[in-house]
């Protein structure tokens, strides 16, 4: 076992996102249709986990830009173009925990979101209770998170005729999770910055 392990304490497991299982989607205001709803195909993650230090515990998570879908394709291609994720410049998306929090049924992760070329704090809220079918091999939990598309460069919108904008800039994200226990407890959860 490392020093950071040591360190950190024998509580400490290690959970992969199960992406059979899980569901990463999002929504966004759109004045023609009422909202856009989509999600990512491909995406992961690790979650370390520390029982008796949970301010110890923290996330990874990894998002395939490209693999975004909304269910009309010629969208989702303006959507990975230049004019918006430019995923050929900017392939993935990643988001790495700076506080964990519990607080009355919930827990708050407070971490950085790397989307586009910038990096901002947001801060996501994760239901504490387990949701659904689940067993000690694979509890399930729900995440919500809104982030501003403006803050992280995603600037490109339509004016209307009779006024306003065709999009919002709020994105509301949320991750249906299965957690999957991985079994080498020697691996070392990320160092904080």
């Amino acid at each position: 076992m490392n020093q950071h392990n040591r360190l950190e304490g024998a509580a400490q497991e290690r959970w992969a996102i199960d992406p059979q299982h899980s569901r990463l989607s999002f929504s966004l205001r759109h004045i023609v249709v009422q909202h856009i709803e989509g999600r990512f195909e491909r995406w992961g993650g690790t979650v370390f986990v520390d029982r008796d230090q949970p301010s110890l515990s923290s996330v990874e998570v990894w998002i395939d830009l490209a693999s975004i879908t909304t269910g009309d394709g010629e969208r989702d291609a303006h959507v990975r173009s230049p004019e918006f994720l430019d995923v050929e410049h900017f392939p993935r998306a990643t988001f790495r925990s700076q506080a964990v929090q519990l607080h009355g049924g919930h827990v708050t992760i407070d971490g950085r979101l790397e989307l586009h070329g910038a990096s901002r704090d947001i801060r996501v809220e994760v239901d504490q209770e387990p949701i659904g079918p689940t067993t000690d091999d694979q509890p399930r939990y729900t995440a919500h998170a809104t982030v501003d598309r403006q803050a992280f460069g995603l600037h490109w919108n339509q004016d209307l005729d009779v006024g306003g904008i065709v999009l919002g800039d709020q994105v509301r994200i949320r991750a249906d999770l299965a957690l999957a226990r991985v079994a080498d407890s020697d691996h070392a959860p990320p160092a904080r910055s």
